[in-house]
């Protein structure tokens, strides 16, 4: 079974998760995980990393998963950051599903 338990259901809760989960230190220990013996990534690396994952880019990232999955998008191709908002703000009785962190 899947984790969310349908459509509107990942719409409200995955980009959440997806801003919450993608932080500076997550990158810095993968990254560690994989860098040759003696060598560590640099923290700036890890703060442009946490950078690009604000509300923005999670809402970019649900919209192209939506295209890809099912061949559009529910919060649209115009204003889709405004509509990921209003998704997010009024979630109808969904209830949150904290990501890996929560």
């Amino acid at each position: 079974m899947g984790r969310y338990a349908n459509h509107e259901e990942f719409g409200v809760n995955a980009p959440v998760n997806y801003r919450e989960d993608t932080t500076s230190e997550i990158y810095l220990e993968g990254m560690s995980a994989i860098a040759p013996p003696g060598m560590r990534p640099r923290k700036s690396r890890g703060e442009k990393f946490e950078e690009k994952t604000d509300f923005k880019a999670s809402a970019r990232w649900h919209r192209n998963f939506d295209q890809a999955m099912f061949g559009g998008s529910d919060i649209g191709d115009t204003d889709f950051e405004s509509r990921q908002m209003v998704l997010e703000s009024k979630r109808n009785g969904i209830k949150r599903i904290p990501g890996r962190r929560g």
